[in-house]
């Protein structure tokens, strides 16, 4: 897979997560030329069978995802690199009854972006079922085992925001550590690049600089806006050189 370059807008929202602004996605193509980018790249939340998880767009829309962004890939093509894809969470479950496999079937779909927000439960439901004290105790256990474990399913091409799985937390603890290094070991095994997003760097206790501080020499990263309205390109942008690039 070709990654995003440092002139490309990378980890782009549309108005069908249901929390993003109400925004046609030629919008973003045109704030992309505006700002002088060579390209975009679209990872709107994936809808899965049965539209189980809400904040993301119904597996009925995924069609119209795909054929818009296509025809927009194509108007612009020469003038802005247009770039097709799906942020999404590995589950063991859907991965068994060929979910990822589908969506990759796809020819219009370029990449799978590994955005763990929840994860399965090993006797059943999801995460965000449990109770606060549960969270805050062992919830980073159970997604950074998934992002683990997304990493070696072979589908996907860059991990978002890794250190998001830490949100619960309130302090550094010797099992976070242990879990990072697993992630980044990981990583540079699978050549799987972290992204360092700009949407965690904007709030507490979801970006760690612990996390980053473990990086190997060797890993690849690169940085998203994860921008889910307009003005949240402009200001993310300048985080990005905030953070130091």
């Amino acid at each position: 897979m070709i990654l995003p370059k440092d002139t490309d807008l990378f980890h782009v929202h549309t108005f069908r997560c249901k929390h993003a602004e109400e925004t046609g996605d030629e919008e973003y193509i045109k704030k992309a030329l505006k700002l002088g980018k060579t390209g975009i790249w679209f990872t709107d939340h994936a809808p899965f069978p049965g539209n189980p998880f809400g904040y993301r767009m119904d597996m009925e829309e995924l069609p119209e995802y795909f054929d818009t962004l296509y025809s927009l890939k194509e108007k612009y093509k020469g003038t802005l690199d247009v770039h097709i894809g799906l942020e999404t969470e590995y589950f063991p479950s859907f991965d068994k009854d060929g979910y990822y496999k589908e969506l990759l079937s796809d020819s219009r779909l370029e990449f799978l972006l590994l955005g763990q927000h929840m994860a399965e439960d090993p006797t059943g439901g999801y995460t965000f079922y449990w109770d606060s004290e549960r969270l805050k105790a062992e919830e980073y256990v159970a997604l950074c085992d998934a992002v683990i474990a997304g990493m070696e399913s072979g589908y996907f091409s860059i991990v978002a925001h890794p250190d998001r799985s830490f949100r619960k937390c309130d302090k550094w603890l010797p099992g976070m550590e242990k879990k990072s290094k697993i992630i980044h070991r990981h990583s540079v095994a699978k050549g799987i690049p972290l992204e360092i997003n700009m949407g965690s760097y904007s709030f507490e206790k979801q970006f760690w600089p612990e996390f980053w501080a473990l990086k190997p020499e060797e890993e690849k990263t690169l940085y998203g806006l994860d921008a889910h309205a307009l003005s949240e390109v402009d200001e993310r942008l300048e985080l990005i050189k905030e953070f130091g690039k």
